[in-house]
């Protein structure tokens, strides 16, 4: 069974910085998802199912969105395991997101190919944290250069960037 991420409740986020995807394996056949993208596909249109949404809606609002033709059929052959040969298509990914409001199909995706899935306030925040993290470099770096710059040279140097800049 696929592993399911708890959602953060309304109003809150949920991000862990220190959760880090692993790497995928180059071992032969340990990136066969075929499976487990059915059951995340059959896991998202149940959701989508229970709020109101069946296979008909999905796939008109898929491809609506998409601008490819999909129908109810085509789900059900994308979600049967004995369908070996039908896959549902990657190009569709961003509409069935859109149409059902759940990005499990695309985080698992993502965790496959050993990356994380940020969106809205919780990119933002991972920003502010990256940014924080440079800031920190930055004045570590600063610190290291003046304590290795002749005395007053640090001075001196200030003073004549400002005056290149017009500043001084």
């Amino acid at each position: 069974m696929v592993r399911r991420r708890s959602l953060p409740q309304a109003g809150q986020m949920q991000i862990n910085f220190f959760s880090v995807p692993a790497t995928p394996s180059n071992e032969a056949g340990s990136l066969d998802v075929a499976h487990a993208v059915r059951d995340v596909l059959v896991d998202t249109l149940a959701a989508a199912k229970v709020a109101g949404h069946d296979r008909f809606d999905v796939a008109t609002k898929i491809s609506r969105l998409s601008n490819r033709s999909l129908t109810k059929d085509m789900l059900d052959q994308y979600c049967a395991n004995s369908a070996e040969g039908k896959r549902f298509p990657l190009e569709a990914l961003p509409a069935l997101t859109v149409a059902t409001g759940d990005y499990s199909l695309l985080e698992y995706i993502a965790d496959a190919c050993g990356c994380r899935i940020l969106r809205g306030e919780e990119a933002m925040v991972a920003e502010l944290g990256a940014l924080a993290m440079q800031e920190k470099a930055i004045k570590e770096r600063q610190k290291h250069i003046n304590n290795h710059l002749p005395a007053g040279a640090a001075e001196k140097l200030s003073s004549e960037a400002l005056k290149r800049l017009g500043q001084k």
